[in-house]
């Protein structure tokens, strides 16, 4: 699924919600949040108007004051101040609203306001508003404090979500801790929307990852990764020290331990890139070519950048370079779909995508070359040919093999 198609399912689950959806969340990471705000403020049938928070921390106080002139420059000019109570302001100006008919308010940048002292005032208005009418919120952060709000359940949608791309559906998992994972990247860990920041040194944050990525793993390897040279009896009180200070820091238990198996805990709802990276790459090489694009293009999506490439260990390496590969293969995949099609462009972009990750595969460099012979460019051609040889003699000491030779004489004759 692409770009276009993320934005289409948003603008999707957008059109289907319920009127008595009243208040409207962008998940911060859809990166299409200002273009769906277009079909809000296009909507013939809905007085609309737009609010972008203007400053970091954001006062209730002010936030009032944004308002205020935003109904008098957008709506009418003579309308009343709002009252200083949440309650009652939210009651106020969601009447205002009410008397120019159904009504769409898009705050943007919601993240930059003190959001525990604006909650209850949001809350209210999304209560207040009449079926048909809908604040629309654009943040950066997910706004926990209004997610967990059971009393909103009913009142209250996050768009677009989708598991396969990580963007998850808070509202319909406030009951469950939800630990969201992504290590294709530097890492970056959320527990029930809440971003893990602080980890209290390297080692909780690297067993963590370690924890998630196994999935189930036994002591014996844990001790052989981390803490090959100290005693049993060191070691064990090493680890159980880091463990506990993991489940500190999320504040619920991120495993339990049985059949002689540290295993992620049943209680948690685990949300792991990772996982849905590789298993999208590996869906994608039994689908239709149809379904295989959408999967490699998910996959792809995912990947931003190698796995926890802030991180240096032996595992991390390994895993790094296991999935570097993927990543490589699901690129060609790609050319290869669009190669098919006769697309050559679009093939030769996925082609010398994939050759950047992996620059010793001269399947990749064979297809690039014949591609650029195809397109009228021999000079590419036999500059990607060096390329090749260059590499290969530098990490391998080897020379391109004669199938590739032969490619590079052909095409040296056109010029």
């Amino acid at each position: 699924m692409n770009a276009l198609d993320s934005f289409e399912l948003a603008t999707d689950q957008l059109d289907s919600l319920s009127p008595d959806i009243t208040l409207l969340i962008l998940h911060p990471d859809f990166h299409g949040q200002h273009r769906l705000f277009a079909p809000l403020l296009r909507d013939s049938d809905k007085t609309s108007l737009f609010l972008a928070i203007p400053e970091q921390d954001l006062s209730f106080a002010a936030l009032l004051s944004e308002l205020e002139e935003t109904l008098e420059t957008q709506l009418d000019p003579d309308v009343p101040e709002l009252p200083d109570a949440p309650e009652a302001a939210a009651q106020s100006l969601a009447a205002n609203l009410q008397a120019h008919g159904p009504a769409n308010l898009i705050i943007d940048n919601f993240d930059l306001v003190q959001q525990e002292a604006v909650a209850p005032f949001i809350t209210a208005l999304a209560h207040h508003l009449s079926p048909g009418s809908r604040l629309a919120l654009g943040t950066r952060e997910l706004p926990m404090t209004l997610l967990s709000d059971d009393s909103l359940r009913e009142k209250m949608a996050l768009i677009p979500v989708n598991a396969d791309k990580m963007m998850l559906d808070y509202v319909a998992s406030a009951d469950q801790n939800v630990l969201e994972v992504r290590a294709l990247g530097p890492g970056r860990v959320l527990i029930n929307g809440r971003l893990v920041e602080h980890w209290d040194g390297v080692l909780p944050r690297t067993l963590f990852f370690y924890f998630v990525d196994r999935g189930m793993t036994t002591r014996d390897e844990i001790f052989q990764t981390f803490w090959p040279n100290l005693s049993t009896r060191e070691a064990t009180n090493v680890f159980h020290v880091t463990k506990r200070k993991i489940s500190e820091i999320l504040g619920v238990d991120l495993t339990v331990y049985w059949s002689g198996f540290y295993r992620i805990s049943p209680d948690l709802e685990l949300h792991y890139d990772v996982v849905k990276f590789a298993e999208a790459v590996q869906n994608a090489a039994v689908a239709s070519d149809q379904d295989a694009v959408q999967m490699l293009q998910n996959a792809i999506e995912l990947y931003h950048g190698p796995f926890l490439s802030t991180m240096e260990q032996e595992w991390v390496n390994h895993r790094r370079n296991e999935l570097s590969m993927n990543y490589a293969e699901a690129l060609a995949g790609l050319a290869r779909i669009h190669e098919n099609q006769n697309a050559k462009l679009s093939a030769l972009g996925y082609y010398l995508r994939a050759s950047a990750t992996s620059p010793q595969r001269e399947d990749l460099a064979r297809a690039i070359m014949l591609l650029y012979r195809d397109l009228g460019k021999p000079d590419d051609a036999i500059d990607t040919y060096d390329r090749l040889t260059f590499e290969l003699k530098r990490t391998l000491n080897v020379s391109p093999a004669p199938q590739t030779a032969e490619i590079a004489d052909g095409i040296r004759n056109l010029l």
